[in-house]
């Protein structure tokens, strides 16, 4: 059997609270949204990526470099409904695989986007994520970071801000803890009853939407990335730690690594 195929569609938004117009942004000479829609590419089980915003700009400046793009809904509450709409208007058939790799995060290893989309194509899940070792006690305390607990099945148990899981009575829990990778991969009719869903407690609490999914019942496999070495981490991998580009700081530190060739080499691939 050969490896699975996947359909990548990238949400993108021109507004954003701290950082308005990211996705256009482009000191390194092309859009950020450029970056990301590059690494969705060289996935080797991504067949095609398509973008999906909420403004014609953004499509016109990914279309300059042949890109395929969807204009959807500006009042979307997060990404995965944004890609659910994407897919009707694509007339995407509902035993395909989408992958969601956000519009502000051109750091991703293609091999994580690989990696997700077997775990979810051998497992009976309707969703996929990824996660890695937290190897910095920082990062493990860190609420802008989230962390995820599994099952023993390999499944996520929880989601969230907070340092999990907690070491009771011996120390930090960092040791054992995994820093959740911020993509995901659904099976495209899980993305109709998705959008069906009604927002949850825990989801409002921690502001984080993939609680939505467990609060409903529904599994989502979660495959184990390696960290290369603590040492590229450091180098190579805070801005994923953060979780994408939300600040001018971040995206000149992004630009940064980028011009100095480093950019997007903090996972193995």
């Amino acid at each position: 059997m050969g490896e699975p195929s996947a359909i990548c569609i990238v949400p993108a938004r021109l507004g954003s609270t701290r950082l308005p117009g990211k996705v256009l942004l482009s000191e390194t000479g092309h859009p950020l949204l450029w970056h990301v829609v590059e690494t969705a590419r060289r996935a080797v089980c991504v067949g095609d990526v398509v973008v999906a915003c909420d403004d014609e700009s953004i499509g016109a400046a990914i279309e300059a470099y042949g890109v395929r793009w969807v204009l959807t809904r500006g009042d979307h509450p997060n990404g995965t409904s944004r890609i659910a709409e994407a897919c009707d208007v694509l007339g995407i058939d509902d035993d395909a695989i989408i992958v969601n790799v956000q519009g502000d995060e051109p750091e991703l290893a293609p091999g994580v986007i690989d990696e997700a989309v077997k775990v979810l194509a051998s497992s009976g899940a309707p969703v996929a994520t990824a996660a890695h070792p937290i190897v910095n006690v920082d990062v493990f305390e860190n609420p802008n970071i989230v962390k995820v607990a599994r099952r023993v099945d390999g499944s996520a148990l929880y989601f969230s801000r907070a340092p999990i899981p907690h070491a009771r009575g011996h120390g930090t829990g960092f040791t054992s803890a995994l820093h959740h990778i911020g993509m995901y991969v659904y099976r495209r009719s899980f993305l109709r009853e998705y959008v069906g869903l009604a927002p949850t407690p825990l989801e409002e609490a921690e502001r984080l939407e993939q609680l939505r999914i467990l609060e409903h019942g529904f599994e989502i496999a979660v495959a184990l990335i390696p960290v290369a070495s603590g040492e590229e981490l450091q180098t190579h991998g805070h801005l994923l730690s953060m979780g994408g580009i939300d600040t001018a700081e971040q995206y000149a530190a992004f630009v940064e690594r980028w011009r100095m060739g480093g950019a997007g080499q903090a996972y193995s691939s």
